[in-house]
């Protein structure tokens, strides 16, 4: 029988509807192994983005082997019940994973167009070469194909910024550098379905055009860019070069119809002023609010490193800065973020010093700038209504947006099984994990709260009881049982009677009286039955037996 073990959230003990904060979830792993876990290991230089239903982390780097490594990976966390799956890669996947752009086709979707980045030789394994990758998440697999783009491409680079246009199937790449020299380029990637196409690879058509090569401002890498429909401009965050980092009291924007960039004033924050100048930060779009997050200022010191655990709130309608009043837990940059349509902001790694060898992490942090959907609410009350059902194969695949489904595979009796044998007659998963780990988030009060790790759980065998102990019965003589194993036999299929009666009984409803308690849930509504299971257990288990050491 294979360990299913994951997490175990049995609650937020927080209404959905209250803010969290940062640190809404934070789940310090453990270092780095040289064997494959059921989660992502401490990376930098990776990128996030999410569906709504899933988050989704792609590639990145890691100093924790010689020479530093690049991970050739895709993985998937389910936002309904936070369980990692790493997905099979099919077709052409990049090996130039750090510092790469990705951009989603459209909103939320579940294909994406990746373009450039570096191997671990930064500066001698640049890339320029575009993927477009669809996502399937019944099979847990990824469909990568490299595309051929006709026109003025970009040239080789890393450190670039990627962000979607004034109109759907047009997408914006900006910036970067190959290792010593770095441009502020602005190219336009467009895509057109093709009537003509005769296979899948020829159902798009690619075009790609310089748009400006702003030359009247210093080029630069690690910025991040957003298009905003209202005044049809592009805006630049940030940024650097081998001599500066990019400030916020002024900041550039290309207008797209004329192709002339500019510099516009920004309005300082009443308190805190502008945030300060920085590369490697990343931002998030909500609604008219761009969300910015951490980051790295210029240095040449590395024992002075400036990095930034600051949250920012830019105003598209006026340009205008305001600083959150929380913070991350740590200053992090080359870190990546995302957000979900409804505002759950969600960032994940990051290096936490300058020097190749710093530490990396992998922590996901989350942030409620929004109100939560209806689906987030009900699939909370299942949370709080069956906790230890939160947790195996099934989950990974279980979506927010389908809350009915999670209901049927949860209630069903046996559902939950069927779902566990498919995954595994499949044989592409791979899962394995046996370290305790703990998952920390803070309410709007900041009180911390902890979900820890379940213990080992053997599928479908029944759970351990605690009970409030009855008076002990005088022992029957001429007892049938006469070594353990019978004992241990009975023992066993009465437990798995009890285990069974929760299912097939009405509400659970809690009852101080009862005089049965499961571990993690609550007390049957038929008192009679499980008192009498009850009953016969203790009975069993109060026999004499002869032969308990067969030597």
């Amino acid at each position: 029988m294979v360990n299913l073990i994951g997490w175990f959230p049995n609650s937020h003990n927080a209404d959905p509807g209250t803010s969290y904060y940062l640190n809404n979830f934070i789940a310090p792993f453990g270092p780095i192994r040289k064997k494959e876990k059921d989660y992502p290991a401490a990376r930098s230089g990776h990128r996030c983005f999410t569906d709504n239903d899933y988050l989704y982390v792609i590639g990145g780097f890691t100093h924790q082997f010689r020479n530093g490594s690049i991970f050739k990976e895709f993985w998937s966390m389910s936002l309904a019940t936070f369980e990692w799956r790493r997905y099979e890669v099919i077709g052409d996947f990049p090996e130039t994973l750090a510092s790469f752009s990705i951009v989603q086709m459209f909103p939320f979707s579940k294909s994406f167009i990746l373009f450039g980045g570096s191997g671990t030789d930064f500066g001698q394994t640049s890339s320029n070469s575009f993927y477009f990758i669809r996502i399937n998440n019944e099979n847990c697999s990824i469909e990568s194909q490299k595309i051929e783009v006709q026109g003025t491409i970009p040239p080789p680079v890393y450190g670039h910024a990627m962000c979607a246009g004034e109109i759907p199937g047009k997408y914006y790449i900006i910036g970067g550098t190959e290792g010593i020299l770095y441009n502020f380029d602005v190219h336009a990637l467009t895509v057109r379905a093709n009537s003509e196409a005769k296979n899948d690879n020829e159902k798009f058509s690619w075009h790609c055009e310089l748009v400006t090569k702003n030359l009247n401002f210093a080029g630069r890498y690690r910025m991040e860019a957003t298009y905003d429909e209202v005044k049809n401009v592009l805006i630049f965050f940030g940024g650097a070069n081998h001599e500066e980092a990019i400030g916020f009291n002024k900041m550039v924007v290309l207008d797209v119809q004329s192709r002339v960039s500019s510099e516009v004033s920004t309005h300082p924050d009443s308190v805190n002023g502008f945030p300060l100048p920085r590369r490697c930060h990343t931002i998030v779009r909500h609604g008219r609010s761009v969300i910015m997050t951490g980051g790295i200022n210029h240095t040449t010191n590395v024992n002075e490193v400036p990095l930034h655990s600051d949250v920012w709130i830019f105003n598209m309608e006026n340009y205008s800065w305001t600083k959150y009043n929380h913070s991350l837990p740590k200053s992090v940059f080359f870190h990546s973020s995302t957000i979900t349509e409804d505002g759950w902001m969600l960032i994940f790694g990051g290096a936490h010093g300058i020097v190749t060898s710093s530490p990396r992490n992998n922590r996901l942090l989350g942030a409620w700038f929004g109100v939560p959907r209806l689906q987030r609410f009900a699939l909370e009350t299942l949370r709080k209504e069956y906790p230890n059902m939160f947790i195996g194969l099934h989950c990974g695949n279980l979506r927010l947006s389908g809350v009915f489904e999670v209901f049927n595979v949860f209630c069903k009796k046996g559902r939950i099984e069927e779902k566990e044998r498919e995954i595994i007659e499949k044989g592409t998963m791979k899962f394995h994990e046996k370290e305790n780990r703990s998952r920390y988030y803070l309410n709007a009060n900041a009180q911390e709260f902890a979900v820890r790790h379940q213990a080992d759980i053997q599928v479908p065998g029944p759970r351990p009881l605690r009970r409030r102990r009855h008076a002990p019965q005088p022992p029957q003589e001429n007892d049938p049982i006469q070594n353990l194993q019978n004992v241990q036999q009975q023992v066993r299929r009465l437990l798995d009677q009890l285990f069974e009666h929760r299912f097939n009984n009405g509400e659970n409803e809690e009852d101080d009286d009862s005089d049965l308690e499961v571990e993690g849930e609550e007390d049957w509504n038929d008192q009679e039955a499980a008192e009498d299971l009850e009953n016969q257990l203790l009975e069993l288990l109060q026999r004499p037996h002869r032969n308990r050491n067969p030597e």
